[in-house]
């Protein structure tokens, strides 16, 4: 099978998702299937050591967390990409940008499209506008939103999967 896997993070950032991406990878790896990581650009990141299995796209700073990045281009370079690989499967790690596009791009070819929910953006909203920019009913009806337009969800701990029941997300 050729996996086509979306982030916005990914080594050499460091975090949970990165390392659960490069985990997933590995495995999938060692059972025969094609991994293809579709992510953002990095100013750090081996392209030489990358070629073939990672591709970046045009990305500039998070305005709230500049330590991770947001693609700003590249849909229709993923469209092409998506073709070339001859993608079998989408699955989106993030909510953003790289996953807005596999989301998109799951539509366009018909692929099934699945999503790891990874953050707990509600434990994180003091750090944007101190909460009140955006509240914890905002964070729960978008994250209703997306992970309902995917054919599969899944979630690495039961406070995640709590929590996206208590959103509603089925």
């Amino acid at each position: 099978m050729n996996i086509g896997i979306f982030t916005d993070t990914f080594f050499p950032q460091i975090s949970g998702v990165a390392t659960s991406i490069k985990t997933m990878e590995k495995e999938l790896t060692k059972r025969g299937h094609n991994v293809y990581i579709f992510t953002t650009s990095d100013p750090q990141a081996d392209l030489v050591a990358e070629d073939g299995k990672v591709f970046r796209f045009s990305s500039i700073p998070f305005v709230f967390f500049p330590e991770r990045r947001i693609a700003i281009a590249g849909t229709q370079k993923v469209a092409h990409l998506i073709k070339r690989l001859e993608i079998d499967v989408i699955h989106t790690h993030t909510e953003f940008s790289m996953g807005l596009i596999g989301k998109k791009m799951a539509k366009k070819f018909h692929l099934p499209v699945l999503h790891t929910y990874h953050t707990m953006y509600e434990d994180y909203l003091h750090y944007i506008g101190k909460g009140k920019l955006i509240t914890q009913g905002v964070v729960q009806r978008l994250s209703r939103a997306f992970c309902e337009s995917m054919d599969t969800v899944i979630v690495p701990t039961e406070k995640v999967q709590s929590s996206l029941r208590r959103y509603g997300v089925t």
